[in-house]
């Protein structure tokens, strides 16, 4: 009897574990800074003429957070302390480029649950950043459920953001649908977590120049990974994922051969302390 009452414990824990509730929100630090480490990797192949040309990319960086409360708006300001990032060319030639945005501070104001109000550079002299590093920005804080969830619950986020282009002062529109889904708690360096799977498309239509030739870019893909929520601090601990796209470059107001591109990257945020 006593083994039994064990087991029917345990499997009342595990039941009461399955249908706890949580309110998943962010939340100012009381900690004063917070710190992470990004890591991110990126392939694109590009076809021209019958002939492809493949360039890898990879960066590390280091990047600090400071959170305060104003009037019920989150503010956080987002600053990249160090930065090392690498390309090889096709050619195998490897270089290292130095990120613009060291040292500059990214003033974001969000809802509780992701959703944002506002942002901007702090430093008015610094107009903008590349298009990779703004949704880096913006990834620390993917869209939240506004009611209280369990296990096994879903939630859904459609947005669209516009990214300017490294060169030719293009625009383009970025759209992301992303489904979420809370699995179950679990322990991250000794911090609880909110376990979150999420999978999403994305699609892509914008314009840019190059060399002088107005171009048409269109594209779409796919996103997934896992985030693991502190919900206690209301902060990020770890956000792993990758995403494919498949994009398409193509001269307008001249007859000319579109250039299709592929790109797959991966991209991993973790908090230091």
């Amino acid at each position: 009897m006593k083994v039994l009452s064990i087991i029917l414990g345990v499997a009342l824990l595990g039941s009461i574990t399955a249908h706890a509730q949580y309110k998943l929100q962010y939340k100012v630090s009381n900690s004063g800074l917070l710190h992470y480490s990004a890591h991110s990797t990126m392939q694109q192949t590009e076809s021209m003429m019958g002939q492809e040309a493949k360039v890898s990319a990879i960066s590390d960086e280091s990047i600090s957070v400071a959170s305060e409360n104003a009037a019920g708006e989150l503010v956080f300001d987002m600053k990249v302390d160090s930065s090392k990032n690498t390309v090889i060319m096709p050619n195998g030639d490897t270089t290292n480029t130095p990120s613009p945005v060291v040292g500059k501070v990214r003033e974001i104001r969000i809802h509780p649950d992701g959703e944002e109000i506002s942002s901007r550079w702090l430093d008015t002299t610094f107009a903008s950043a590349p298009a990779g590093q703004m949704r880096e920005f913006t990834s620390f804080f993917f869209r939240l459920p506004t009611k209280e969830v369990s296990a096994g619950s879903t939630w859904n986020d459609n947005k669209t953001d516009t990214v300017s282009t490294p060169t030719g002062g293009g625009k383009i529109l970025v759209n992301t649908n992303t489904d979420y889904t809370l699995v179950d708690q679990e322990k991250v360096a000794g911090i609880t977590c909110a376990k979150i799977n999420f999978t999403g498309k994305v699609t892509l239509d914008g314009s840019t120049q190059a060399q002088g030739v107005d171009l048409k870019i269109n594209g779409k893909g796919s996103i997934s990974g896992t985030a693991m929520f502190d919900y206690a601090n209301g902060r990020i601990v770890r956000i792993a994922g990758n995403s494919n796209q498949d994009v398409t470059m193509t001269p307008t107001g001249q007859n000319g051969n579109s250039i299709p591109m592929t790109q797959v990257a991966t991209y991993d945020l973790t908090l230091v302390k």
